[in-house]
């Protein structure tokens, strides 16, 4: 059976703490907003209001390129 990496720094156990208090805490903050209606019904709306454009965009115009002046190029010797 092989043997783990050993790690020579691990990270110190309150970091570890305070890492998981925040992920839990995110986790937990949007299960209360997709369970709450008034919180799903303002997120519909702001996702309405974003993508609701029923219209295109108006393409821009198109810009044909022009040459440009002839580069040169000078050896320094």
């Amino acid at each position: 059976m092989p043997k783990l990496l050993n790690i020579s720094n691990p990270p110190h156990p309150r970091t570890v703490y305070w890492t998981l208090v925040a992920a839990g805490s995110g986790v937990l903050l949007l299960a209360g907003l997709t369970l709450n209606p008034s919180a799903s019904g303002w997120i519909s709306e702001a996702a309405q209001a974003e993508f609701a454009s029923s219209m295109p965009a108006e393409p821009a115009p198109v810009q044909i390129a022009q040459p440009v002046a002839k580069v040169r190029t000078v050896r320094a010797e």
